[in-house]
């Protein structure tokens, strides 16, 4: 509801692990911006890689089967066909 502006746990939480990988990423010699989005994630993870430029997005997938896959997998999906850039889906 308060987009940027929250200062939650889970914010806090998810903003210390971007920090993580991108020091992991930079310590390999990658450069890397890491940015947090809101509410609509499809959309927002779209306009922040084309708003950034990006030469390739990493994305990771829960390899969800049947129904699952129906409900949780949209957003790779959606992702990947609004991108002209090469997308990277990594099963965790």
């Amino acid at each position: 509801m308060l987009g940027k502006q929250s200062d939650d746990y889970e914010t806090r939480k998810d903003q210390e692990r971007l920090d993580l990988y991108k020091i992991q990423l930079e310590q390999k010699g990658f450069h890397t911006n890491t940015r947090l989005g809101y509410e609509w994630r499809t959309k927002e993870i779209v306009r922040i890689v084309k708003e950034e430029q990006a030469d390739m997005l990493v994305i990771g997938a829960h390899g969800h089967t049947g129904l699952k896959d129906f409900i949780y997998g949209e957003t790779v999906n959606t992702v990947r066909h609004e991108l002209k850039i090469p997308v990277l889906i990594v099963n965790l």
